[in-house]
C-alpha cells in the first residue's frame, strides 16, 4: 500500500537500500555455499573465497557414503531429527491450542492468576530449570533416548499458549453461543469451531516449533551420548568439533553439512511466511474473519 502513495525517484532510493542490506545479509550464506563446494586442497590451505570458485561436490558425496553406518550415519540423524520434529509439531499444537482455549473462553475461579503465572513463566530463562528437568529424565530411564526431546512440546509454551488465546478472544461470541445450542460440549465447541478459525495460529506455532527443533543443538548435546541417536544439529556440531588425520576440521564438509539443514528452515519460511504476515497485522485479527 505504501508504493501507491510513493514517487519512482523515492521506490528506486527504498529498494537500492533494501538490495544493498540483504546483499549484505546474504554474503555469509553466500561464503557457506562457497566452502562447502570447496576442493581438499583449499580447505587444507584455508583460502575460500566468498564467491564460489570451485564446484566440486565431492563433501557433499562424503556425508551420504555411509547413511546408516559409521562414524556419520547421515540417514539415521536425519530419522531421529524428523521424529524429534513431527511430534514436537503435533504437541505443540495441540497443547497450546487446548490450554489456550481453557484460558479463552472457559469460566472457573482465579483464571486471570494463572495466565499471569503461565506468562510469567516466560521470564525464567531454560538454564535454571536444566538440571532439574534433566535429572527427572535420567531418573526416569530416559537418558540418551530422543524422548526428553519430545515430552516436553505435549506440555505447551507459554508465548504459544498467549498469541493463540488473543486468535480465540477475537472469535465472536455468538458462534460460541451458537453451537452451544446446538448441543456442542467444550471439546466440540473447541474441535468444530474454534481450531478452524485459528488456523494462522497453528501454522505460525508449526514454524516456530519445527525451526526450534529442527536445529536445536543443546537439547540433544544434553541428553545424548550414542551417535546413532544423534539430531542432525548434533551432528553437525559434533562434526565441526572432529579433526581429520592431520589435525584440521574439514571446514568445507561442516559447511556442506550446514548447507543442507539450512534449506528445509528457508523452504519452511517461504511456504509459511503467509501465516506469519497474518500475525504481524496483528493477533487476533485472522482469527475473526
Amino acid at each position: 500500500m505504501l508504493d501507491k502513495h510513493m514517487t519512482l525517484p523515492k521506490k528506486v532510493i527504498v529498494y537500492a537500500i533494501l538490495i544493498f542490506f540483504g546483499l549484505i545479509l546474504f554474503a555469509p550464506f553466500l561464503y557457506m555455499i562457497s566452502i562447502s563446494l570447496a576442493s581438499k586442497q583449499t580447505n587444507a590451505l584455508q583460502t575460500f573465497t566468498l564467491i564460489p570458485k570451485e564446484f566440486n561436490l565431492g563433501n557433499f558425496k562424503d556425508l551420504f557414503g555411509n547413511l546408516f553406518s559409521g562414524g556419520r550415519p547421515m540417514g539415521k540423524w536425519f530419522l531421529n531429527t524428523m521424529f524429534v520434529v513431527v511430534l514436537s509439531i503435533i504437541g505443540q499444537i495441540f497443547s497450546s491450542s487446548f490450554v489456550a482455549y481453557g484460558f479463552a473462553r472457559m469460566r472457573y475461579k482465579h483464571k486471570n492468576v494463572f495466565f499471569l503465572i503461565l506468562l510469567g513463566t516466560m521470564m525464567l530463562p531454560g538454564q535454571i530449570t536444566l538440571i532439574p528437568v534433566f535429572i527427572i529424565f535420567r531418573n526416569l530411564g530416559l537418558y540418551n533416548t530422543l524422548w526428553p526431546l519430545i515430552i516436553p512440546q505435549f506440555f505447551g509454551s507459554a508465548y504459544n499458549v498467549f498469541f493463540t488465546r488473543q486468535f480465540m478472544t477475537a472469535i465472536p461470541g455468538s458462534l460460541y453461543e451458537a453451537a452451544e445450542m446446538d448441543g456442542l460440549n467444550n471439546f466440540g465447541i473447541y474441535r468444530k469451531i474454534v481450531l478452524p478459525l485459528v488456523k494462522p495460529a497453528l501454522a505460525a506455532i508449526s514454524i516456530f516449533t519445527f525451526n526450534f527443533a529442527w536445529g536445536d543443538m543443546m537439547g540433544p548435546l544434553i541428553y545424548l551420548s550414542d551417535s546413532n541417536k544423534f539430531t542432525l544439529a548434533l551432528g553437525a556440531a559434533n562434526l565441526s568439533a572432529s579433526s581429520n588425520p592431520t589435525g584440521d576440521i574439514n571446514t568445507s564438509l561442516v559447511m556442506a553439512l550446514s548447507f543442507l539443514l539450512s534449506i528445509p528452515q528457508i523452504l519452511v519460511y517461504f511456504f509459511g511466511q503467509k501465516y506469519m504476515f497474518q500475525l504481524n497485522l496483528g493477533i487476533g485479527n485472522s482469527g475473526s474473519k
